[in-house]
């Protein structure tokens, strides 16, 4: 039973805002299932209202899922807001933004904004969806945002668990470096990727807390090496100042003024 409800979640995972359809053939392929299985799945997810049909064998997401969707937000007051304010942060900066959370280790996206700009597209990543999943949390700004607010012995449970993989040349391989980087990102308030996921692309991660204090996702800023280097300091500024108003927001407190600083 749990490897169905797993295969599931596998299949409803595919579905990205660039890859809005998929069929049983193509979802075999993805997922290295036998077709026939694949056909089940998508039927059983069609019968639950999760997808919708469409011509030539093809399924979307239903509309079903919006009940979920609606019972999601409604008990995290913070995400609604949190939506609001990487769309208004990826006009402000001209930079795409991702909101994000880390959930039994793994890095999972939830949503990201582009500007008008056209930024975004000449970063040449695979679909956020996929990549977040697929991104180790230490190879990511997001990831290490989220790590930090961790006791050091949960990363260690967490690293025993799953290693240290990387990704770059750049990528932190060892629990010592994890260590340093971590209490610094503490000290600081904010991560950097230094292409430490993919080659060419840095970011910048804060991480958001709820109304208990408690570090419940990050936003992070992605751009081209050479913004990243030209322009982080306005940026790490433009990120500090978008997410301390948030999480006022969510106390419904006056919100510091962020300086940016070289």
């Amino acid at each position: 039973m749990l490897s169905t409800v797993a295969r599931a979640f596998e299949v409803l995972s595919l579905f990205t805002p660039t890859e809005s359809s998929w069929g049983a053939s193509s979802v075999a392929l993805r997922l290295g299932l036998p077709k026939s299985s694949a056909h089940d799945l998508l039927r059983s997810l069609y019968d639950l209202g999760m997808l919708e049909r469409q011509t030539g064998g093809q399924y979307r997401l239903g509309l079903g899922l919006l009940t979920l969707t609606h019972s999601v937000c409604a008990g995290r007051p913070w995400l609604a807001a949190s939506r609001q304010a990487i769309a208004a942060l990826a006009e402000a900066s001209g930079e795409v933004v991702h909101l994000s959370v880390l959930q039994d280790g793994a890095l999972l996206h939830l949503e990201d904004a582009h500007p008008n700009c056209g930024y975004g597209e000449d970063l040449g990543l695979p679909s956020p969806g996929l990549a977040s999943m697929s991104v180790p949390p230490q190879c990511s700004a997001m990831g290490k945002a989220m790590l930090s607010a961790l006791p050091w012995s949960e990363v260690q449970a967490l690293i025993r668990r799953q290693g240290l993989p990387g990704l770059t040349v750049n990528s932190i391989s060892t629990p010592d470096e994890l260590q340093t980087e971590l209490e610094r990102i503490r000290q600081q308030g904010y991560a950097y990727d230094v292409e430490e996921a993919f080659p060419g692309v840095c970011c910048i991660a804060v991480p958001v807390h709820g109304e208990d204090g408690r570090v419940q996702a990050a936003i992070s800023m992605s751009m081209k090496a050479d913004r990243f280097y030209a322009g982080k300091a306005v940026h790490r500024a433009q990120l500090l100042e978008a997410v301390a108003r948030l999480e006022a927001a969510i106390r419904r407190t006056p919100v510091p003024r962020i300086q940016a600083t070289a």
